[in-house]
C-alpha cells in the first residue's frame, strides 16, 4: 500500500474546491484529488489489493471509505473511474436510454446484480456502455453527493489526439491484467477493444494484429501510451521499436505536475487526470 503523495498547496479545508477521481478495479483503487484554480495534482494515492469477485468491490470500497479521512470531505466534483475490460460502444443513432439493457445485453454479460452505465461521448456521436455492480454503484451515490462513473475510454475517445494528414492514431491504455486499443484517424473513431494481458509479449501482438485488421502500417500510425504500463519503461521502448512516432497520452488541459513531490512516473497519473478535462 503506497503512502499519500501531497502536494504542499494542498488544503484540506478547501476540498469543495477540488476535483477527486477515483479509479475502481479488481487491482484495487487511485485516486488523485486537483485543484482546478491552479490545474495542478494536489494528491495522488494508489492501493494495491487483489479483489477476486467484482461483487465484492463495494465491500472494499466501502471499508476504505470509513477509514480514509480524505473520502469523507465534499469535493466539487467527484469523478469515478470504473476499470472494466467489458464495454460496448454504439452510435448515437441506435441508442434509447430504456433499450440500454437490451443492447449491452447482445454483447456483454447481464446479471440481476448488474447496472448499466452509459456514457455520451459527444464528439463522436456515440454512447459507451459498461457494466457495474448494483451494490456498488448504490454505495457511491450515497457516499458522494457530486458523482459521475465514466469508463476509462471516455475521456481518451472524447478528447483525440491531433493527428498529420495521412496519419492513423493508436491509443494503448493500460490497466492491471488487461489494456485498452483505441484506433482512429481523423478524429474519426476506427476501433475500441481491450485485450487480457498476461505477458507483455501481449501487448505487441494484440497492437500489431489491430493495425493488421485494418491495414495500418505501424510507420503510418502515432503510437500514445498511458495507465499502469507493466515492466514501466522497458515496455514503452520495447514498443517504440515498432513505430516511427510514440509519446504519451497526456491529459486535454494542461496539468501541472510537481515532479519533485510526485515520483511516480506521469503516465499511471495521466488517465485519473485525464478524468477532469
Amino acid at each position: 500500500m503506497q503512502e499519500v503523495v501531497v502536494d504542499d498547496l494542498f488544503n484540506i479545508e478547501n476540498t469543495k474546491d477540488y476535483i477527486l477521481s477515483i479509479q475502481v478495479s479488481l487491482g484495487g483503487f487511485s485516486f488523485t484529488i486537483f485543484s482546478t484554480d491552479e490545474n495542478r495534482l494536489l494528491y495522488y494515492r494508489n492501493i494495491l489489493l487483489t479483489i477476486t469477485n467484482q461483487n465484492f468491490l463495494h465491500l472494499r470500497f466501502k471499508e476504505l471509505a470509513e477509514n480514509e479521512e480524505i473520502l469523507q470531505r465534499k469535493f466539487k466534483e467527484v469523478k469515478v473511474i470504473f476499470d472494466t475490460k467489458e464495454f460496448l460502444p454504439v452510435p448515437d443513432k441506435y441508442y434509447e436510454e430504456q433499450e440500454k439493457e437490451k443492447l449491452a445485453g447482445s454483447v456483454l454479460e447481464i446479471e440481476n446484480e448488474i447496472e448499466i452505465i452509459a456514457n455520451k461521448i459527444s464528439s463522436k456521436n456515440i454512447w459507451l456502455l459498461f457494466t457495474i455492480p448494483k451494490l456498488l454503484k448504490s454505495y457511491l451515490s450515497e457516499h458522494f453527493a457530486t458523482l459521475e462513473i465514466v469508463h476509462p475510454l471516455q475521456k481518451s475517445i472524447e478528447n483525440l489526439p491531433q493527428l498529420a494528414p495521412g496519419k492513423s492514431g493508436l491509443i494503448l491504455l493500460f490497466s492491471s491484467k488487461h489494456f485498452y486499443t483505441v484506433l482512429f484517424n481523423e478524429q474519426k473513431l476506427l476501433l475500441a477493444n481491450s485485450f487480457e494481458l498476461k505477458h507483455k509479449n501481449d501487448i505487441l501482438f494484440f497492437t500489431l494484429s489491430v493495425l493488421k485488421q485494418f491495414k495500418v502500417t505501424s510507420s503510418k500510425a502515432d503510437l500514445f501510451l498511458t495507465g499502469n504500463i507493466l515492466d514501466g519503461e522497458t515496455t514503452i521502448e520495447e514498443i517504440k521499436k515498432y513505430f516511427t512516432s510514440s509519446r504519451l497520452l497526456k491529459p486535454s488541459i494542461d496539468v501541472q505536475i510537481n515532479n519533485n513531490i510526485f515520483k511516480e512516473p506521469e503516465y499511471k497519473l495521466y488517465n485519473l487526470l485525464n478524468s477532469v478535462s
